[in-house]
């Protein structure tokens, strides 16, 4: 039996195009888009490596929902970024499964997904050849930094669009509610100005720590930059869950002072109806709700409904 490999070796970073695999069959190749590619984190929590988070469990119900037979194939690109036919991806994936179980016996400890695949299609089955292999937590780190926001650890700019993509697809497809809800803080250059930089981070820090707080399990906090962030209402037919949420977080904003300052918020409010067409669509509808939420006087929420 094939020496298992020592826990530190893990995920394989590959550039460029792969050729075909043997499970190919002469299929042509996956077609793959950002909808298509899961963060390795994510696909190690589905595996079992850790318990997964509300949002975490419907980010993936609604992957598998929208991605269907390609579901199996895109565990394996984000892992090993190769394709794998979706005939034999799926038997794949559980025979990797039972591999991780096996090494978890021999080895004494468990290992995540990332050293279970790689071990498994380099050693077991010899899919993949002329490995370039670094350490599991340096790939899950990489992975973190390409889809989360530095200073709070929300979603950033790029995978918020891509987030709100996932869900309008599944409202054009299953009718399920989607609102955005868009808010940035009031005059927040002047708690830059008077209180110090440093002091406006921590301010930021601390509105999105709210967010989440305050945010419902399935919801979904982005950081669009600055002092800008977006929450993500999923299965929200009406405005009326979003103007709670929006009243709990103005109201735990308030609560954050520098300097003599009491930090207020503005918030824009968008639902999506059957003709939205694309994220950036609907983020242009609650960007300008909340231009007229800081026209009206700022400090308030406007609700823009899509049309």
């Amino acid at each position: 039996m094939t020496t298992p490999r020592d826990e530190a070796v893990a995920a394989e970073t590959v550039e460029g195009q792969c050729e075909p695999t043997p499970g190919d069959s002469g299929t042509a190749r996956l077609r793959r888009t950002a909808d298509g590619i899961m963060s390795i984190d994510l696909v190690s929590a589905f595996a079992g490596d850790r318990e997964m988070t509300g949002p975490e469990k419907a980010l993936v119900r609604r992957h598998k929902e929208d991605r269907g037979s390609l579901f199996f194939s895109d565990l394996l690109y984000s892992i090993t970024h190769h394709d794998f036919a979706i005939e034999v991806a799926q038997s794949m994936w559980q025979e990797i499964l039972v591999h991780k179980e096996r090494l978890f016996g021999l080895l004494g400890r468990d290992v995540g997904i990332t050293v279970a695949t790689l071990d498994y299609l380099s050693n077991i089955t010899g899919e993949l050849q002329s490995t370039t292999l670094i350490s599991e937590a340096h790939v899950s780190e990489i992975a973190n930094l390409a889809i989360r926001d530095g200073m709070t650890g929300l979603f950033n700019h790029a995978t918020c669009y891509e987030l709100v993509d996932l869900e309008l697809k599944n409202h054009r497809r299953y009718g399920t509610g989607v609102c955005l809800l868009v808010l940035d803080i009031d005059d927040f250059k002047l708690i830059n100005d008077n209180a110090g930089y440093q002091e406006g981070d921590r301010v930021i820090v601390e509105l999105a720590r709210a967010l989440v707080e305050e945010a419902r399990d399935s919801d979904i906090c982005c950081r669009l930059g600055g002092d800008e962030f977006v929450v993500i209402l999923h299965r929200a037919d009406d405005s009326s869950e979003a103007r709670a949420l929006a009243k709990r977080i103005r109201a735990r904003s308030a609560k954050i002072t520098r300097n003599g300052w009491q930090v207020s918020i503005s918030v824009g409010v968008a639902l999506a109806d059957r003709e939205t067409s694309s994220a950036r669509s609907l983020l242009e509808k609650a960007d300008r709700a909340l231009r007229e939420a800081k026209s009206q006087g700022k400090n308030r929420v406007v609700i823009g409904l899509v049309r």
